[in-house]
Order: structure tokens, then C-alpha cells, then sequence
């Protein structure tokens, strides 16, 4: 694949032979056409789809019928499943993306419940394999003028009852599978990652190096002088905790962040996701996976 031709958004594994990227078309981006490309790689051969639309986050589940999803800003979800790519909306209406703003992550709990969030803290469970239910009825301002300072960047849980969503100002909540509560954040900063973490701690990560870790009530900052880079990323993999900006991948080590030293020089970074055997990085020109002993470019 030439990478000078494409940017990446995010990405994930579907099995040992194959990841999915989401993207764009660099040409086509610059005449600022709406459109959007699933970009699959199996057996180092690459298949590429194209989507009407821009996409903005990706995740996989063990539910075969919406084994991976993405959606898009506009509220459009694409599934693919058991051979079959389907599109959906996610809402309509008053209270769908169209009337409240973009949405910016999706992510896959466990028992197969899929949650998505936005602008003005929209917050969408998706229940079957077309099926999404709005859930921030307790969140969501109520004053229209109030939503467009307010926002979800991303989502993760440990069940569905147990939702954790962040964003602008440092907002951190809770969702207990009826009602979303906000927690008390130890930051004013925009968080930008969240992700729950095997070890049963949470993790979220934000604007100037900003490190946070908690659970429920009780939040800590991880202090750290090493990057005042804003962090787009975390995740846990091996025990091992890593999070990235923009160019650079970090571990935490010694209650330090230290830059990860790849074979191959990266100059983008900014998504990870893993599972029990390998993580991704994704870049807007890189994508690299790492086994647990050596880091592989793919792009």
C-alpha cells in the first residue's frame, strides 16, 4: 500500500491474520468530498471500501453478526459480519448527531453492548444488530445553547453497567446502565482517552500530558514531567501500560513516561488498541503492531 495516498483514523485486530483500518483518501479530502474507506488487511493482501461518509472511530466484538463497526461524525454506523457489511443510523431527530454534533468514539464492553458518544455528551447503546437506543437522557444538557460547550472524546466500560465517558474541561462519568453520574475530576483539562483497564483500574489520558487513574469515585493525576504533548491514547497491554500523542508511542515505567523505541522510524501515532496477543498503533502515516517483543511496521 502506498501510505502517501491514504490517512488513517483508527484501527483494530480481528484475528491473527487480519487488522481493519478506518481512513481517508488523501486526493479527495483536499476537495473536501465527504467519504470515508474501511481498509482491510489479511494475509498481507489489502482490500479497501469506500463509505460515504467521514468515519471517526472503530471497535471489534465477539457478537458475529457486528463483528467490527465504525462510525461515522454524522451518526452513520457501518457493521461488518458474518460476510456482510451493513449501514445503519444511529439517531434521528432532535437528539441525534445532525441536531447535537459530531459523534467521535465507539467502543465495543463486554456481553457484546456497543457504546458510541459525541458532542453535547450523546451517548448511544447499540442493543441488537441494527438497533441503537439512546442513553444520555441523564448527561445531555438540556439547554441547546449549553451543548455546543460540552463533549464526549471517548468511551469504554468494564459492563454495561459500568460505563465510563470523558471529554472537554475534564469531565469524567459514570454510567450504571440507567443513569450517568459525574464524577469529581482532578483536572480542568480536555481528556481525550479512556479505557478500562484489565488490572480493573481505569485509565484516561488528555491535554498536556495529562494521566489519570481511578475508578468510580476516586480519581488520581499519575504526575509526570516528561511530555507536555497532548495524549490522544491509552491502553494496557501485557500489564504494561502505553499511551500516545500524535507522533509518539510512551510506556509507563518507573512512574515515568518513556518514549517506545521502534525498528522502523514512525512519524505518526495517536490510536492504540490491542488484544491478549498484540497491540496497534495507528498514525495518520503509520501503522505499526506490536507482539509483545518487537514492534512491526505494517504501513
Amino acid at each position: 500500500m502506498d501510505k502517501s495516498q491514504f490517512s488513517f483514523i483508527d484501527g483494530a485486530i480481528i484475528d491473527s491474520a487480519t487488522i481493519r483500518l478506518i481512513g481517508i483518501e488523501d486526493a479527495r479530502a483536499e476537495s473536501e468530498a465527504p467519504h470515508g474507506l474501511i481498509l482491510t488487511r489479511r494475509g498481507g493482501q489489502w482490500l479497501a471500501v469506500g463509505i460515504g461518509e467521514r468515519l471517526v472511530s472503530c471497535t471489534t466484538t465477539l457478537v458475529p453478526d457486528y463483528a467490527f463497526i465504525a462510525i461515522a461524525e454524522s451518526g452513520r454506523e457501518v457493521d461488518i459480519g458474518n460476510n456482510t457489511l451493513r449501514q445503519e443510523v444511529v439517531a434521528l431527530g432532535e437528539h441525534s448527531p445532525t441536531s447535537n454534533g459530531p459523534l467521535t468514539a465507539v467502543r465495543a464492553i463486554a456481553d457484546g453492548h456497543v457504546f458510541c458518544v459525541g458532542t453535547a455528551r450523546q451517548a448511544y447503546r447499540k442493543t441488537g444488530s441494527s438497533s441503537w437506543v439512546r442513553v444520555d437522557q441523564s448527561c445531555k444538557p438540556k439547554d441547546p445553547e449549553s451543548r455546543s460547550t460540552t463533549a464526549f472524546l471517548s468511551v469504554d466500560g468494564f459492563s454495561a453497567e459500568e460505563v465510563y465517558a470523558v471529554g472537554w474541561d475534564g469531565e469524567i462519568w459514570r454510567f450504571d446502565g440507567s443513569v450517568w453520574h459525574q464524577m469529581d475530576s482532578p483536572t480542568n483539562a480536555a481528556l481525550h482517552g479512556v479505557h478500562c483497564a484489565p488490572n480493573g483500574m481505569v485509565y484516561i489520558c488528555g491535554k498536556c500530558g495529562t494521566l489519570l487513574k481511578g475508578r468510580e469515585s476516586v480519581w488520581d493525576i499519575l504526575g509526570q514531567s516528561d511530555t507536555e504533548e497532548d495524549l490522544r491514547s491509552v491502553c494496557m497491554f501485557e500489564g504494561v501500560l502505553y499511551v500516545c500523542s500524535t507522533n509518539l508511542v510512551y510506556r509507563w515505567r518507573d512512574e515515568e513516561l518513556e518514549v517506545v523505541k521502534m525498528a522502523s522510524p514512525v512519524s505518526s501515532a495517536g490510536r492504540l488498541t490491542a488484544t491478549d496477543q498484540r497491540m496497534l498503533s495507528i498514525g495518520l502515516k503509520d501503522v505499526t503492531i506490536f507482539d509483545g517483543q518487537d514492534w512491526h511496521q505494517i504501513i
